[in-house]
């Protein structure tokens, strides 16, 4: 139970007042002075700084602008002796560099503070070595768990995961991960995103980015909800519509809409398995004297924040960010806190088609 200081409290005021002056020297400031500048006990402070959930909206006020005021900086170091936990995750994604990521991890950063917790975040740079590596971390109880998303690792890979150390992992894998795992229904959000083009009137609709064989992963998973959806409404499938491409990003988006037209294709629809693949393709049928969404109708994957802007503005897959964060960092901190890995499940996460110009609604 949490205990305010009388706000009538002379001597409680007094030394308030004496811990929110300056300081003189270089000493650390105590949780001691902190409590009587918010005027609350040292108890509550710890509370507060532990992450307590029940606690007066108003005492937290308090408590965050002393600390504030203050200038006081935990011992995180004497917090992890004490308790044996770092107040630390790692979070291991494939590239920083695909908006995608950089947005999630911004995500599961604010899930993890308002947990209060704070975030380790590794980009692997889509090396294999590394993603190997990503349970380094927590095994050297340097951070509490771990949330990791791969994308370079093969079905022997399964037990680089293996232990009790809490575990969450995100992203389509080729195994069968040992732990907690949210995840998109890829092949689904293919499905209706294909679908909708179809409903629009597309009947020659090209995949950027998909893969027809090779382990499960984004690339093979939509490119297989791509062709249910045209077998589902009698559409024959062209292999030739099919663009692999090695990097997800704009520059592979523009040169996959290039090859398709030097090879005599000219799609009316273009699904592409990100955003960033799709502005490529997008700048690259204007480019070539096309129109969005009259002659070519373009549909992204991921809902990153550049797709409202972007011109025309992207219709694309939302991949429910926020709710992959909250359920990554609510399922890794309570494992940290029952002491042992939650047993293996897979929960698919909800998607959605984002209506934009690209690609107006039917």
């Amino acid at each position: 139970m949490e205990r305010d200081v009388d706000d009538g409290d002379a001597k409680a005021h007094e030394t308030a007042r004496e811990a929110s002056e300056p300081r003189r020297g270089s000493g650390r400031v105590t949780l001691r002075e902190v409590a009587a500048a918010a005027h609350v006990s040292v108890a509550t402070v710890s509370n507060y700084l532990s992450g307590y959930p029940y606690m007066r909206a108003t005492t937290k006020e308090r408590i965050e602008r002393a600390i504030g005021e203050l200038g006081y900086v935990a011992n995180t170091a004497a917090r992890t002796l004490k308790t044996g936990r770092t107040g630390l995750l790692t979070l291991s994604v494939s590239d920083l560099r695909q908006a995608y990521f950089a947005e999630l991890s911004e995500r599961i950063i604010a899930a993890a503070r308002d947990r209060g917790y704070g975030v380790l975040i590794e980009s692997t740079g889509l090396d294999r070595a590394r993603e190997l590596a990503s349970p380094t971390n927590v095994l050297n109880h340097a951070t509490d768990g771990l949330i990791v998303s791969p994308a370079m690792l093969t079905a022997r890979d399964t037990d680089v995961f293996a232990g009790d150390y809490p575990l969450v992992m995100l992203g389509v894998q080729p195994f069968t991960p040992p732990c907690p795992y949210f995840v998109v229904d890829n092949v689904r959000a293919a499905y209706d995103a294909t679908t909708h083009l179809i409903q629009a009137g597309c009947r020659r609709i090209a995949i950027i980015g998909g893969e027809l064989s090779g382990p499960p992963s984004s690339r093979t998973t939509r490119a297989l909800g791509y062709r249910r959806a045209l077998e589902a409404h009698g559409i024959a499938f062209d292999q030739r519509l099919v663009r692999p491409v090695k990097d997800w990003n704009g520059l592979a988006g523009a040169r996959a809409v290039t090859a398709l037209l030097d090879d005599g294709l000219r799609p009316d629809g273009i699904l592409a398995c990100n955003d960033h693949l799709a502005f490529g393709a997008m700048r690259q049928v204007r480019d070539l004297g096309m129109n969005i969404p009259e002659d070519v109708r373009v549909v992204g994957f991921d809902n990153i924040d550049e797709a409202r802007f972007s011109i025309p503005s992207l219709t694309t897959v939302d991949q429910s960010a926020d709710a992959v964060a909250a359920k990554a960092v609510g399922s890794v901190i309570a494992q940290i806190e029952a002491g042992r890995r939650a047993p293996a499940m897979l929960e698919h996460v909800p998607h959605r088609l984002v209506y934009r110009a690209s690609s107006p609604e039917a």
